[in-house]
């Protein structure tokens, strides 16, 4: 066999490209990073075709089986599920792209999913009607937990806004044997609207009422959002609180922050985990603390200066709106002067580790 595979030189390498364009050449033998590699090609259909490779020794009798390496789309020039020997022959630039099917799932997923809200914005009306007695009647677990999932949004993002959530899954996509036999691939890149439309409107037809649901619950959402933007009688003051100490460290790379809290005329500075606070602040909590040794000087600092009414017997959280600086190393991060008349201040700064 007269066959080059030597790896010196781009001419033997760039001949993948050749030989995947080429309509005639079925086989062919590739230089590899450890050994030749042997491609076989295998017509599908019109559009594609199942690549096939093994360790390629020409002067053995014995051989390796062939194994599964891709699927290559002619159309596109693209292929698919590539396998590493063909990755390695690849060189950028190339005229072949790669792809894989979990990405090419995702896409119709999601094309799946604008589709059908699009279907629910265009008859909503008719879909509330349908779910308005399952709205009415919702758990107040339910309503509690989107209503906590806004003010979350209200504290994080920079503009918040409210997205239509889904009350389905993908199983009517990926329980399928088309699925499962990666048939549904072909098919979609075929007729990309065809799948698209079969697959949503399955998933519409079993559940309306849920999507009615989601409609009215979407709609409250916005409400209670445009609620806490209008803060009337100042009833969300703590998520404003929470969302600029929020905004302040949200960027930061640490484990601890200094700390200043501010009770009964008196400042205390402490470390306090970065991890545990950025958490508390977006659960919406009015507050933080710990339950280790380290934090009792602060527990004990608040039941010291604090009010009856802010003070517990056991543990004593430190109240986010009782923070007055923050900082990393020598920068302050943020900083709110705390409003209180005719008491004296006193400074005391305590290092302690959370």
């Amino acid at each position: 066999m007269n066959q080059k595979y030597n790896r010196k030189g781009n001419n033997v390498k760039n001949n993948i490209e050749t030989f995947l364009l080429d309509n005639e050449k079925n086989d062919q033998i590739f230089p590899g990073d450890y050994h030749p590699t042997k491609i076989h090609k295998e017509r599908y259909d019109d559009r594609f075709i199942i690549l096939y490779t093994k360790d390629c020794h020409p002067e053995h009798f014995e051989q390796n089986n062939y194994e599964v390496a891709g699927y290559y789309d002619t159309k596109d020039k693209c292929i698919y599920n590539y396998n590493y020997d063909l990755r390695s022959l690849l060189q950028e630039g190339s005229l072949i792209k790669t792809n894989s099917f979990s990405s090419l799932s995702e896409k119709m997923w999601a094309e799946i999913e604008d589709y059908i809200n699009n279907y629910s914005f265009s008859n909503e009306e008719e879909l509330k009607k349908m779910a308005q007695d399952k709205f009415d009647n919702l758990e107040d677990y339910r309503k509690n937990n989107y209503k906590s999932e806004v003010r979350e949004i209200f504290i994080e993002k920079e503009n918040p806004s409210i997205k239509l959530e889904k009350s389905y899954s993908s199983g009517k996509l990926t329980n399928t044997n088309e699925y499962y036999h990666k048939n549904i691939y072909v098919n979609y890149l075929n007729n990309p609207t065809e799948v698209v439309s079969k697959y949503a409107n399955e998933i519409i037809n079993s559940n309306k009422e849920e999507l009615g649901l989601e409609l009215l619950i979407y709609y409250d959402k916005i409400s209670y959002l445009n609620s806490i933007k209008v803060n009337e009688n100042h009833a969300f003051d703590n998520l404003y609180i929470n969302r600029e100490m929020y905004k302040s460290i949200r960027d930061i790379d640490a484990k601890t922050l200094n700390i200043t809290i501010h009770y009964g005329g008196k400042d205390l500075t402490f470390k306090y985990e970065y991890t545990t606070l950025k958490r508390d602040l977006l659960n919406d909590n009015e507050g933080s603390g710990g339950y280790g040794v380290a934090y009792e000087k602060v527990s004990d600092f608040i039941k010291e200066n604090s009010h009856d009414s802010e003070r517990s017997r056991w543990r004593n959280d430190f109240h986010f709106s009782h923070v007055t600086s923050i900082t990393y190393g020598k920068k302050e991060l943020y900083h709110c002067d705390f409003k209180e008349e005719n008491i004296e201040k006193e400074q005391e700064d305590i290092e302690i580790e959370i």
